[in-house]
C-alpha cells in the first residue's frame, strides 16, 4: 500500500443554535395545556395556575388595542387571580366551575393567537413581564 493517503480531519458536529428570539412551540405551549388538563384533577398545583396566568398575560401584552383576545385574556387573568386568592384563604389550590370554563375555553384561543405573534414581540413582552415582576414582586392583574 502506498503511503500517499492524506490524513482526514476528525468530524466534529457544530452546535445548533436558535436565532435570537426564536421559540420552540412545544416548550411554550405544553405547560399551559398541562395546566388546563390538571384543572379538574386533584394534582392541581400553584405552578399550573402560574402557567395559565403567564400565557394569558403574554397574549394581553402582545395583542393590539381593540383585539377581542385582550378581553378573553383579561377574563383568564381574573379567573387565575380568583383561584390564587381562594388558595390563600383556604390553603388549597382549586378551581370552581366558572373559572374552569373560562380557562378551558380561553387557553386554546390564546395559544392560537400566540402562534401568529412574531418572535420579537413575544420576547419584548416576556422581558417586560419579567422586569415588572422584578420591580414589584407580582404581575399586574
Amino acid at each position: 500500500m502506498a503511503n500517499t493517503k492524506k490524513p482526514r480531519k476528525a468530524y466534529r458536529p457544530k452546535p445548533a443554535l436558535l436565532p435570537l428570539g426564536m421559540r420552540r412551540q412545544v416548550q411554550m405551549e405544553m405547560p399551559g395545556y398541562q395546566a388546563m388538563i390538571a384543572l379538574g384533577m386533584d394534582h392541581l398545583q400553584e405552578q399550573h395556575i402560574y402557567d395559565l396566568l403567564s400565557a394569558a398575560d403574554l397574549a394581553k401584552r402582545t395583542a393590539p388595542a381593540g383585539h377581542p383576545i385582550r378581553e378573553l385574556a383579561q377574563s383568564m387573568v381574573l379567573a387565575c387571580a380568583d383561584i390564587q386568592h381562594r388558595a390563600e384563604r383556604v390553603g388549597k389550590t382549586g378551581a370552581n366551575g366558572n373559572e374552569m370554563r373560562t380557562l378551558k375555553a380561553g387557553l386554546p384561543q390564546v395559544m392560537d393567537f400566540l402562534r401568529t405573534v412574531p418572535n420579537a414581540d413575544i420576547a419584548r413582552a416576556a422581558s417586560a413581564a419579567v422586569a415588572e415582576f422584578d420591580r414589584s414582586g407580582v404581575l399586574r392583574v
